[in-house]
């Protein structure tokens, strides 16, 4: 498949996905047609890019630790009691990362009603 189809299929720009092959998420293959070289990639990196999204969205990863974690996954399954290890640790980011942004949500808060009674006041 062609970077345009990937692209495509995913919703990716292709920026996108020539960004996913750099950090080395997925992998084409140089392809000569004429004097143009086009990269080919397998559609089962239509697979991988679904799983680095969900990774992304909903175990909060960035990118730069998905990388491993594809690898690791692919040199050695993990077992089921790794999986719920793993995800025993990223709920426990997940919970800080909420109680950081609820204390920047009361913070504001307080700032707002502080700024609307002193303009009331005024």
């Amino acid at each position: 498949m062609l970077i345009g189809e990937i692209a495509k299929r995913t919703g990716l720009s292709k920026d996108g996905v020539r960004h996913y092959e750099e950090l080395g998420l997925i992998s084409s293959i140089p392809r000569s047609a004429g004097s143009k070289i086009y990269r080919d990639y397998d559609p089962s990196v239509l697979e991988t890019i679904e799983l680095i999204r969900g990774a992304q969205r909903f175990l909060g990863l960035p990118l730069k630790e998905i990388g491993p974690l594809l690898k690791s996954i692919a040199d050695t399954p993990p077992t089921k009691q790794q999986t719920v290890v793993f995800l025993e640790q990223r709920l426990i980011v997940v919970r800080e990362k909420i109680a950081n942004l609820r204390e920047v949500e009361d913070h504001l808060s307080e700032k707002i009603a502080r700024y609307k009674a002193e303009g009331a006041a005024s």
